[in-house]
């Protein structure tokens, strides 16, 4: 059997529709602000990365003073192409790159040429010669053959040829004055004559020569020998 309806509750309040919770709202708007806040940052640090790296770069294309090297990688040198980098814009007040002097190369020669004998003096000079000490004077055929060379270097040979002996030795370029005078020294190396001695040569005109000779003899008195050459050959 059916049970009759309730009669409406005249004085019953109206049910209001369901509220969205006041929690779901605010987490949105939190999470709004958390990113928005997060960008800016990220914003920030990528603007302060630029300006560092834009001054490190104007920094490094600054010129250096000492001018290096590609090779020791300092900046400011040049590239490997030669040309300077131009990667940022130079200080103002930063001074003018100053250019190394040139390196002088491992083992340049800066001797001056070595002097050599006169190429008026080359041939076979022959002529007599007198030689005078306290007790005697002799007189003997001097023969000097000269074939070139420079100093210190032996340039030819000599004869003495004496009654009681001969003397052979060679003579090496000791001193050149202008074109027409040059010292040698003399090594006797056979022969009954004094071993070591200095000779003067001097051109005259019409192929002919001064000898002059100066030694000291065992006894230490002075030996000089002078004689007028001509040229033989």
């Amino acid at each position: 059997m059916t049970r009759p309806q309730s009669p409406t509750d005249p004085y019953a309040r109206p049910q209001r529709p369901a509220q969205p919770v006041p929690g779901d709202s605010h987490r949105t708007a939190l999470v709004v602000a958390l990113i928005g806040a997060a960008a800016t940052v990220v914003a920030a640090l990528i603007g302060l990365f630029v300006q560092l790296s834009g001054e490190v770069e104007q920094r490094d294309s600054r010129p250096s003073l000492g001018g290096a090297s590609s090779a020791s990688g300092t900046p400011g040198g040049p590239d490997e192409a030669g040309a300077p980098r131009t990667s940022g814009p130079p200080s103002a007040s930063a001074a003018p790159e100053v250019s190394a002097a040139p390196a002088v190369s491992e083992g340049a020669s800066t001797a001056p040429a070595a002097v050599g004998l006169p190429e008026e003096f080359l041939g076979r000079w022959q002529g007599y010669a007198e030689e005078v000490d306290a007790s005697r004077t002799d007189h003997y055929r001097v023969t000097v053959e000269l074939g070139g060379g420079t100093r210190r270097e032996q340039v030819g040979s000599i004869h003495y040829a004496m009654e009681s002996s001969d003397c052979y030795g060679v003579v090496t370029l000791t001193t050149v004055s202008g074109g027409d005078q040059v010292t040698l020294g003399e090594n006797i190396q056979s022969g009954n004559c004094v071993t070591n001695g200095r000779i003067t040569l001097t051109l005259n005109p019409g192929d002919t020569m001064d000898f002059a000779y100066e030694s000291t003899k065992r006894n230490g008195t002075r030996q000089s020998v002078e004689a007028g050459l001509e040229r033989v050959a």
